[in-house]
């Protein structure tokens, strides 16, 4: 349980994180495509590391960061040049992989 806790905290601490960065905006439609989709995500992410917090569930929360993972890949596939994006899918993916490690430990 302890583990899930720190979870959260880590969570909160990258949505925190990534709200302060400044939006560099190219391709206005498709970087708001993707923060729409990134918003609605954060949310479902949100209640998800609250609910593994309080029950253990890790697998919804990995399944998505997963998805998010997925639509950031998408969003850089069409907009390769946006470093701030690069970045964040680097953070990203370094917390699915804990999650991913969580989820194994505690089955």
């Amino acid at each position: 349980m302890g583990n899930c806790r720190w979870l959260l905290g880590l969570f909160t601490a990258v949505q925190v994180g990534s709200v302060s960065l400044p939006v560099l905006a190219w391709d206005e439609g498709a970087r708001g495509l993707y923060n729409n989709k990134m918003t609605l995500l954060q949310v479902l992410k949100d209640g998800a590391a609250q609910r593994a917090a309080d029950s253990g569930d890790v697998e919804t929360l990995c399944l998505l960061l997963s998805i998010g993972n997925d639509v950031t890949e998408r969003y850089l596939a069409r907009q390769p040049k946006d470093a701030q994006i690069r970045d964040r899918l680097k953070t990203m993916r370094r917390d699915l992989g804990r999650c991913l490690s969580l989820m194994q430990r505690s089955r």
